[in-house]
C-alpha cells in the first residue's frame, strides 16, 4: 500500500504538539504520513511569527498546500473561539455555533479544487482545543493532575451538556475558562497535551463526534 501524504495547518504549537504526539501515529498506522504546519502570521528581516492572527497567513499557505500535487489532503485545524477576522465567512455577527457550519462551508466553497474537490478538509474546532481535553476528562484522565472536586465539577458540565464538544455556548464559559477555574495552573501546552495522551485517540473520537467526522475524512 503506498503512503498517502497530508498537510495540516494548524493555529498554534499546542496543535501541533498534538498532531505531532497524538493524532500522527494513529494516522501512519493507516498508511497516512501527517505533517502539522503552525500558520505564519508574518514575516519580517529576523524571521517569521507563527500561530493565531489574522486570516491573511491562513489563506497563503493554504493557496500554497492546495497547489503542490502530493498532498493527498489538505487539512486544517482551528478553533471556533476566536476565528480569525478576515476568514471566508466570517461576518462578526456570530451569535450561536450553528454558524460553525456555515463558515464550514464557506471555507470549502472558498477553497475548491476543480481537480479533486474533497481533496481540503477543514476542521472548525466546536468550540476549542480545550473541548478535547474535556473529552480526555470525562474518559478518566485527571487524577492525578486536576483536584477531585475540580475533576466532578467538570464532569458534571459534560454531562449536563451531552458531550464534551456541547460544553457551553459563550465565551465566559468556554472550556478553556473553565479548565483555568478548575484548575488554575493549567497549560494548554503542557496540561492539555498529557491528559490526552492519558486516554489517547480512540477515547477522543469516542466522545466528540464533530472531530471524529473530520479525522476520518482527513485520513480517507
Amino acid at each position: 500500500m503506498s503512503i498517502r501524504w497530508v498537510a495540516l495547518l494548524v493555529e498554534g504549537q499546542t496543535e501541533e504538539a498534538f498532531a505531532n504526539t497524538v493524532l500522527a501515529p494513529t494516522a501512519e498506522s493507516q498508511g497516512v504520513s501527517l505533517t502539522p504546519m503552525v500558520v505564519k502570521t508574518s514575516a519580517t528581516p529576523t524571521g517569521s511569527h507563527k500561530g493565531g492572527g489574522g486570516w491573511q497567513g491562513y489563506d497563503r499557505m493554504l493557496r500554497n498546500l492546495l497547489r503542490q500535487p502530493h498532498w493527498r489532503r489538505v487539512g486544517l485545524m482551528i478553533d471556533y473561539y476566536g476565528y480569525p477576522p478576515g476568514a471566508p465567512g466570517q461576518n462578526g455577527r456570530r451569535s450561536d455555533a450553528n454558524d460553525r457550519h456555515q463558515l464550514t462551508e464557506a471555507l470549502t466553497s472558498h477553497y475548491v479544487d476543480p481537480a479533486a474537490a474533497d481533496r481540503f478538509c477543514p476542521l472548525i474546532i466546536k468550540h476549542e482545543f480545550e473541548s478535547l481535553v474535556l473529552a480526555a476528562i470525562d474518559g478518566g484522565a485527571g487524577d492525578e493532575i486536576i483536584p477531585s472536586q475540580a475533576l466532578r465539577s467538570l464532569r458534571a458540565a459534560i454531562k449536563l451538556a451531552g458531550t464534551p464538544e456541547d460544553v457551553n455556548n459563550g465565551a465566559a464559559t468556554s472550556p478553556s475558562k473553565r479548565l483555568k477555574r478548575a484548575f488554575p495552573r493549567y497549560s494548554k501546552t503542557v496540561d492539555g497535551i498529557t491528559l490526552i495522551q492519558q486516554v489517547g485517540l480512540t477515547a477522543i473520537l469516542e466522545r466528540c463526534p464533530v472531530f471524529s467526522a473530520w479525522w476520518r475524512e482527513l485520513l480517507a
